[in-house]
């Protein structure tokens, strides 16, 4: 299993391109992995033959472990066939420190299962495998860390298993629970906001986001994030845009998003989207976010408490636009088009004061027309 970069530390193979005794050429496509930021296709780093694959659709694979074994070609050209091929259905034998199963010999599971067994504190050698060839699978894992092995438990659902998309994301948001954060909030009268986004015939999102980075030129300690023993201030705005898919909530990240004009924000978002619902979307396009924003209103939330995306400092949510009752400058009370906006911010890289002016800051160029007609096209 190769590298992929960006601190991945393994796949789940979505399908095989190729079958056991295929002819195959260099950088043929070779396998669909799916890793906790996206889909990719791992092109053959050999010409030759395929003598076997060493996992199955489902499976999880890390780093670093067997994927497939080749029989490359021969020095007169022709393919070197290994004498004895691997059956598919065989488990093969990993790198990894066999597990001894009293005198019953190793036991099969992949590196990931190990680990997990390691971190639950779980003998493998203790453990029933109901995978294929009595390999032991996370669940199998799991249920003797719960002390449920081998019993038939009621229930009236049904256990998901968790894609390494879903795996990410708890992940990740188990990391943000532990920084310490707050969120603030300002109703905004988008009066302004909605006619202004319906003349440039786009959504309220890359008109929220343009205004967002010129708050942050007022406000650097926005597009920031803790560095242990420093605050980092970011120059280039980088705006994660949470996407909500099938495969689960990704955020694809909208690069030098201060240096684009409106037209240019909506394209970008528009596309980053696309990709992300396609699964066509690299681990580069899921990484280095500065500042995050969410789009609740987009399935009609009034407002909510966006959690951190870590390492950036602060989440930004856009509630739904509806009319609401606002009391007007000259104190009536008129049904206008609001929304809320929900900022939530790192406590150690803010406080309460710095991130209320910049949100005061944001809504005020929202809310005046004038202010919109400045920002940059």
């Amino acid at each position: 299993m190769p590298d992929l970069g960006e601190g991945l530390e393994e796949g789940e193979i979505v399908s095989w391109l190729v079958a056991e005794g295929q002819d195959i050429e260099l950088n043929q496509p070779l396998v669909e992995i799916e890793t906790a930021k996206a889909t990719v296709e791992i092109p053959s780093p050999f010409a030759g033959t395929i003598a076997s694959l060493h996992a199955g659709a489902g499976d999880t694979v890390a780093v670093g472990a067997p994927l497939v074994t080749f029989g490359v070609a021969g020095g007169d050209g022709s393919p070197a066939r290994p004498s004895e091929p691997a059956p598919s259905s065989a488990i093969p034998e990993r790198p990894a420190r066999a597990v001894e199963r009293g005198t019953a010999g190793p036991v099969a599971a992949t590196p990931a299962v190990r680990k997990l067994a390691k971190d639950l504190g779980v003998a493998l050698a203790s453990v029933e495998g109901t995978g294929p060839n009595g390999r032991v699978t996370a669940d199998d894992v799991r249920r003797a860390s719960s002390g449920t092995a081998g019993e038939e438990t009621e229930t009236d659902g049904e256990r998901v298993p968790l894609t390494p998309v879903r795996r990410a994301v708890a992940a990740r948001l188990e990391r943000s629970a532990a920084i310490p954060h707050v969120t603030t909030f300002r109703t905004l009268d988008a009066t302004a906001l909605d006619r202004f986004r319906r003349d440039l015939e786009v959504s309220p999102l890359p008109v929220f986001l343009a205004a967002l980075c010129r708050t942050i030129a007022a406000h650097a300690l926005v597009n920031a994030s803790w560095d242990g023993d420093a605050i980092v201030t970011h120059r280039s705005i980088h705006a994660g845009v949470a996407v909500d898919t099938e495969r689960g909530l990704l955020v694809p990240v909208v690069r030098d998003a201060g240096s684009r004009g409106i037209g240019a924000l909506a394209s970008e978002i528009e596309g980053l989207a696309e990709a992300a619902r396609a699964g066509t979307l690299g681990p580069a396009d899921l990484s280095g976010a500065t500042i995050s924003v969410s789009n609740t209103g987009s399935y009609g939330s009034e407002a909510g408490t966006p959690l951190l995306n870590p390492p950036g400092a602060v989440t930004i949510a856009l509630g739904v636009i509806a009319p609401r009752a606002l009391v007007t400058e000259a104190g009536t009370v008129e049904a206008r088009p609001a929304c809320t906006i929900s900022l939530t911010f790192d406590h150690r890289v803010l406080d309460g004061a710095a991130a209320g002016r910049a949100l005061t800051d944001l809504v005020r160029t929202l809310a005046d027309l004038d202010a919109l007609r400045e920002l940059p096209r």
